[in-house]
C-alpha cells in the first residue's frame, strides 16, 4: 500500500497482518481520487473506520488542511499511528479512538465540518453502513457541497439518504464505491 499522489507520492505505508483490516487498494483509491478530482487544498476530511489511514493520509499528502481519522480497533489505531509517524502528519490530523457515533458526536461538539466523509465500515457489519450514513446526515459534519464516499461489497444496496443525492457509483471488482453529494 502506497501513497497515490501529492507531497509523498510512492511512499509505503504499514499494512496489517491478517484479513481483519482490509486497506483500499492502491488501484481503487487512485481511481476514487481521480473521481474527487480535488482541489483538495485546504480541505478537512473525515478517515471512518480509519484501518490503516491510508484514505485520511492521501488527503494530507494532496494538500488537505485536517483530517480525523476514527476507528476503535486497537490494531487498527496502531497502524494510523505509525503511518502518521511515518509521513510527518502528526500536526495536521487527530486521531479518536472510540465508535463512530462517539466520533460523530465529538467532532459535532467542536463544531467541526468536513469537506470529505469516506465511510468504509467492516464489511461482515452491514447494518453500519445505513447506519453511519445517517448518523453522518443527522450530525450535520458535511460541509455545503461535501462529499461522502461509502465503500462496500458490490452486492450491498443502499436506498436514497435524505440530504444527499448520489453523485457516482463506481464497480472495482467486488466492490462498489458510492459517492454521495451535499443537497445543501
Amino acid at each position: 500500500m502506497r501513497i497515490i499522489a501529492g507531497e509523498k507520492r510512492g511512499r509505503k505505508l504499514k499494512t496489517p497482518k491478517g484479513d481483519r483490516i482490509r486497506p483500499t487498494e492502491d488501484r481503487i483509491k487512485e481511481s476514487i481520487f481521480n473521481v474527487l478530482f480535488g482541489p483538495f487544498s485546504d480541505v478537512n476530511a473525515l478517515d471512518l473506520f480509519a484501518g490503516t489511514g491510508g484514505i485520511g493520509i492521501e488527503f494530507l499528502s494532496r494538500g488537505a488542511a485536517m483530517v480525523w481519522f476514527c476507528d476503535k480497533h486497537p490494531d487498527s489505531l496502531r497502524l494510523i499511528r505509525e503511518n502518521l509517524n511515518l509521513t510527518g502528519y502528526n500536526s495536521k490530523s487527530r486521531v479518536f479512538e472510540g465508535s463512530y457515533e462517539q466520533c460523530l458526536s465529538e467532532a459535532a461538539d467542536r463544531g467541526m465540518r468536513f469537506d470529505y466523509i469516506y465511510l468504509d465500515p467492516p464489511y461482515a457489519e452491514r447494518a453500519y453502513y445505513s447506519e453511519a450514513i445517517r448518523a453522518v446526515v443527522a450530525s450535520d459534519l458535511l460541509k455545503e457541497q461535501g462529499r461522502l464516499i461509502l465503500e462496500a461489497p458490490r452486492e450491498y444496496e443502499f436506498e436514497d439518504v435524505t440530504g444527499l443525492r448520489l453523485a457516482r457509483l463506481k464497480k472495482y471488482g467486488n466492490k462498489k464505491i458510492w459517492i454521495y453529494e451535499s443537497c445543501d
